[in-house]
């Protein structure tokens, strides 16, 4: 008989606390055994993709770029961060996250149309640092030996450096993976909608500093990811995830229920 509980980001095999009240709605799992409602958790977190340039605006007299499909954005990202949740039923578990970011976007202009310009363009390095507190919730069904989820997750990262930076982002991981004793491990794939604005002004040898602002978006939405989950005890347990394809990522995460 199929069976209703929640997965973050892989089941490991505990039971809820008697004197709980969570998670509400406890027979809809019937007679399977539940994790513990709460957790806390350490996230770490890289990322390399590419940008799409959604506007870009050079404050230089002459210059103009028509098109901005010609310019190569990369983006590389370090991300650490806490993460507290909770499963509300057995169905659905809610969680919000606190950490620190570190970005590092290349912006190429040596597609930039020359225009009599004294000298050429080169890379525009944009290297940030800041906090970054999201929250989410994942749908989760299942039976033995299988499972199926979907996380969605909501950030807001304040950056500080040489510019004004802010970053948004929406993730969606829909995952289909196996149970088997203290293992678990899935396949799935990650949507990615993030928006990174900077504004500011550049120093460019021969041209003085030039006033910018560009507003940065997600080029490849999608990614194929692949993870596994080990399960020390009922109540600690640790998963690794990469993801690949035209973005790639990798994720380490380490939780402990109670």
């Amino acid at each position: 008989m199929l069976r209703v509980f929640i997965t973050l980001l892989a089941l490991a095999p505990a039971t809820v606390l008697a004197d709980s009240a969570l998670p509400f709605l406890k027979h809809l799992a019937g007679d399977a055994e539940l994790p513990p409602p709460w957790g806390i958790g350490i996230d770490f977190y890289t990322m390399d993709q590419d940008y799409r340039i959604k506007t870009l605006d050079f404050q230089f007299p002459g210059l103009i770029i028509p098109d901005t499909s010609v310019l190569a954005v990369t983006n590389e990202i370090q991300h650490f961060d806490i993460k507290a949740d909770a499963w509300l039923f057995p169905f659905l578990n809610v969680y919000a996250i606190l950490g620190q970011v570190q970005s590092d976007t290349v912006v190429d202009l040596s597609g930039v149309p020359q225009q009599g310009l004294p000298i050429p363009l080169g890379k525009l390095p944009v290297d940030t640092d800041g906090t970054v507190w999201g929250v989410g919730f994942t749908l989760a069904v299942g039976g033995e030996r299988w499972f199926s989820s979907l996380s969605t997750t909501w950030t807001d990262t304040d950056l500080g450096g040489d510019f004004n930076s802010s970053a948004e982002s929406l993730a969606m991981q829909p995952r289909f993976g196996f149970i088997r004793d203290a293992w678990t491990g899935w396949v799935g794939g990650m949507y990615l909608d993030t928006e990174e604005t900077h504004s500011g002004a550049v120093v460019i040898p021969g041209l003085g500093a030039i006033p910018f602002d560009v507003v940065l978006e997600t080029s490849d939405e999608w990614n194929t990811t692949t993870g596994v989950n080990y399960a020390f005890s009922r109540r600690a347990s640790i998963s690794f995830e990469y993801g690949y394809g035209d973005r790639s990522h990798t994720l380490l995460n380490w939780n402990y229920r109670y």
